[in-house]
């Protein structure tokens, strides 16, 4: 399972890597951008169906006006599920297409498609029980909408649906600040 959770993050490194090393000769990436913000996210499956706010990383390159590459990662968060237990992510990590449409020089529309890993941990309020580990990974999809106030920072809310799968969904809303250099 844990590959599977370091399968978006080794991607995105090699992305990155590939286009750091060919950048300066090509000039392959017009721009690069670090982010932190709140992620409010609702869990469903597990027969749970729980609500918390958690927190997520941003780190992505724009080859253009308006295509990029960007990598989520997503933790903290828990709530009580009125069975007996506590939910928590534990991580959601994600590597997406970024398809973006500027509207001004300011503001941008975007959308997201890609891959995504998501990790709970479901905990009895009770000694004797065991932990659950829940995890699933699959096709991740949203949209969002950016706002730069400064040469080199923005701000930025979007909606993604990480994982739809039968018994398990993770969906979450985002608003981070980013810095681009």
């Amino acid at each position: 399972m844990k590959t599977r959770a370091t399968m978006p993050a080794l991607l995105l490194a090699g992305t990155m890597a590939m286009a750091g090393t060919s950048a300066a000769e090509a000039n392959i990436v017009k721009e690069a951008y670090l982010g932190a913000g709140v992620m409010p996210w609702s869990y469903e499956g597990s027969g749970e169906d729980v609500d918390a706010i958690g927190g997520r990383l941003v780190g992505g390159v724009m080859f253009n006006d308006y295509l990029g590459v960007e990598a989520h990662f997503g933790w903290m968060g828990e709530d009580d599920s009125g069975n007996d237990r506590t939910v928590e992510l534990d991580s959601v990590d994600s590597v997406l297409l970024r398809l973006n449409r500027p509207l001004n020089e300011t503001f941008d529309v975007y959308a997201l498609a890609g891959f995504s890993s998501v990790r709970m941990v479901l905990r009895p309020f009770t000694i004797a029980g065991t932990d659950e580990a829940p995890s699933d990974s699959g096709v991740s999809f949203g949209a969002g909408s950016q706002f730069r106030f400064a040469e080199d920072f923005s701000v930025a809310v979007d909606a993604v649906s990480y994982l739809s799968e039968p018994d398990y969904d993770f969906m979450a809303v985002s608003a981070s600040l980013r810095w681009h250099f």
